[in-house]
């Protein structure tokens, strides 16, 4: 593994057997071919698949693949903030196992970051593509995003889609502040990251739908709206600790768009 990675991606995974192992080739073949220095930490929470041993190979085969077992803080946000905390990388990001936004569509995120702090793929900016995908889950997706736009006052037209990618210096900062283990994880860093006089941008990705069996429509619409007031409550007591925070008018630290 290179002691000092350009680009660190992390991977979340709960039961991925059938597509984990192809987004980790396709992440290695992307890197190989732009001649970045990589290391792939995947957050994996064990489950009855063999998602586990497929993931151990993967680990024999390439020194630059680890394993956080992320099982005691289960969901995708204590998969992800578990697997970053263990990463080195100038820039981090973050991609699903079942690579639903092609990880290629980085090179468009990596050139961007040069202005931001923050760049996040959105399937409902211009020149996005939301892929087809059934009615419940557009409503899911889509009202969410109305009721993230009212509740807590953001403007990004798409939250979930899976490819953002950080400064690492903001990485570290706001990953450790984090309090939500579940799917909202990544507005509660956006909100925070508003709150903290950061400059993200969204961009354009096209998304393929996947089998999506961890996702169940009603349960997840239920529990996005508790992970809203679950934001604004920890906010209003002060429970989010800001120190170590890039410092406000440096180079590091720009203004939201």
């Amino acid at each position: 593994m290179s002691d000092d990675p350009f680009l660190s991606v992390v991977i979340p995974v709960f039961e991925g057997e059938q597509v984990v192992r192809a987004t980790i080739e396709a992440v290695q073949a992307h890197a190989a071919r732009r001649g970045w220095p990589i290391e792939i930490v995947v957050g994996y929470a064990r489950g009855n698949d063999r998602t586990g041993e497929i993931l151990d190979e993967a680990c024999s085969d390439y020194d630059n693949v680890s394993i956080v077992d992320t099982t005691e803080h289960f969901g995708k946000g204590g998969a992800v903030r578990g697997a970053m905390a263990r990463t080195r990388g100038s820039v981090r990001c973050f991609i699903d196992a079942d690579s639903g936004v092609s990880f290629d569509q980085v090179d468009r995120a990596l050139e961007l970051l040069a202005g931001y702090d923050i760049v996040i793929g959105s399937r409902y900016v211009p020149g996005g593509s939301p892929g087809r995908r059934s009615l419940g889950r557009i409503v899911l997706s889509r009202g969410g995003n109305l009721l993230m736009r009212a509740f807590l006052g953001l403007p990004f037209a798409d939250t979930r889609a899976p490819l953002k990618v950080y400064r690492g210096d903001v990485a570290d900062c706001l990953f450790p502040m984090l309090r939500l283990e579940g799917f909202g994880f990544d507005t509660e860093l956006l909100f925070l990251a508003r709150k903290l006089d950061l400059r993200v941008l969204e961009f354009p990705v096209r998304w393929e739908s996947g089998d999506e069996t961890t996702v169940k429509i009603h349960r997840d619409a239920i529990r996005s709206l508790l992970e809203l007031l679950e934001i604004k409550w920890h906010w209003a007591r002060g429970g989010y600790d800001a120190r170590g925070s890039p410092e406000k008018g440096s180079d590091q630290s720009r203004r939201t768009t």
